[in-house]
């Protein structure tokens, strides 16, 4: 999903409760995951010299207020999840506070005299920041607020649920939880269990925590020594990964494979980081060692045509551990949606005319 489909999505898209309580929660823990790293960081990095000279109660801010942001989310994700009025109202509450913590500790690192030996363009580069921040955070926050705003609600909000025994809930659970393993390995399969978000972010912080260490404990002259196996992991590592075999591939042939870049859910990446395995009943999209299939049948209809200002071709579901919004672009896109069509096609004119021939049987 690139930024435009997400304004799109959040200024006229139908309200949806499992989306929002999902989008939530993905923010609740970026900020405890947030707030760990901040801790940790100023440890192992060299923030308490020259030129940053944070305060030695910063780590301690950044823990607390982000865990509390953290936390926030969670509760609200769960409120959302449950349709309660106080969910939503949570989740309004925690964006706000997220935009406004983004913005005081913008405003306290240009503020500091240590970092300052440019003082007389503080006031220009803060002028640009804002402007960039208004239009990637402000814009999407502002109407993410809006979409929370217009989500159902349970109207009975005086009503208790009714009381059932702590085994039978628990067997529920855990058989719910069992079923939705089961559906997600249908349309999904992941080398880890981060997302592809958490994915990218493990594999920039692992050896970005690295050069830090050694920056700060060892000999800095290393460092460039360990920039091309970072790069392996980093940008060769995934691309590659997506030219292994998936269990998706193992049961049906490709028809066409395309490698490009695309966006979904907070996450853009550029060519090769994208691939695109067109099959006879469905397609296969591959980036950041995660695969996801969409059937055919359970895919949203495709655009008749790529416009001059559309970025690639999109594919929308709304199937169990598969991004709803997945946008795949690279060179000669347009045959891309000609491929995607036809095969799309073929196969629904094959299942309607076997839906007749049982019907008439």
């Amino acid at each position: 999903m690139s930024f435009f489909d997400l304004l799109q999505e959040l200024r006229k898209g139908e309200p949806d409760i499992s989306k929002a309580a999902k989008a939530i929660k993905i923010l609740g823990w970026i900020c405890l995951v947030g707030a760990v790293w901040n801790y940790v960081l100023f440890y192992i990095g060299p923030f308490d010299q020259d030129p940053f000279n944070l305060p030695p109660d910063f780590p301690y801010i950044a823990l607390v207020s982000l865990s509390l942001l953290g936390g926030l989310f969670l509760l609200s994700g769960r409120g959302i999840n449950a349709s309660e009025p106080w969910g939503k109202k949570l989740a309004q509450l925690g964006v706000l506070l997220m935009i406004g913590l983004i913005i005081g500790f913008s405003s306290f690192m240009l503020s500091m005299k240590q970092i300052s030996g440019f003082r007389e363009e503080i006031p220009l580069f803060f002028g640009v920041f804002m402007i960039i921040f208004i239009a990637q955070f402000g814009l999407p926050a502002y109407f993410g607020i809006r979409y929370l705003g217009r989500l159902p609600v349970n109207e009975n909000n005086y009503a208790g649920p009714a009381y059932r025994p702590v085994a039978a809930r628990q067997a529920e659970g855990s058989g719910r939880r069992r079923n939705n393993t089961t559906t997600e390995k249908q349309y999904k399969e992941a080398l880890f269990p981060f997302g592809v978000l958490g994915t990218f972010a493990v594999l920039l912080a692992v050896p970005l925590a690295g050069i830090m260490i050694v920056t700060k404990y060892s000999d800095p002259e290393i460092i460039p020594f360990l920039f091309f196996p970072l790069f392996l992991l980093v940008f060769v590592g995934p691309a590659l990964y997506n030219r292994s075999e998936s269990s998706f591939e193992k049961e049906r042939a490709p028809v066409a494979t395309y490698t490009g870049g695309g966006s979904m859910f907070l996450f853009n990446g550029s060519w090769p980081f994208f691939r695109l395995l067109v099959y006879a009943d469905g397609v296969e999209l591959r980036v950041m060692f995660h695969r996801f299939f969409i059937p055919y049948d359970k895919m949203d209809d495709l655009p008749e045509k790529i416009g001059f200002f559309s970025s690639g071709v999109q594919f929308k579901s709304n199937l169990p551990g598969v991004p709803s919004s997945i946008r795949f672009y690279g060179f000669g896109s347009k045959k891309v949606l000609e491929m995607v069509k036809g095969q799309r096609t073929k196969y629904m004119a094959a299942n309607n005319v076997l839906d007749k021939k049982r019907v008439s049987a």
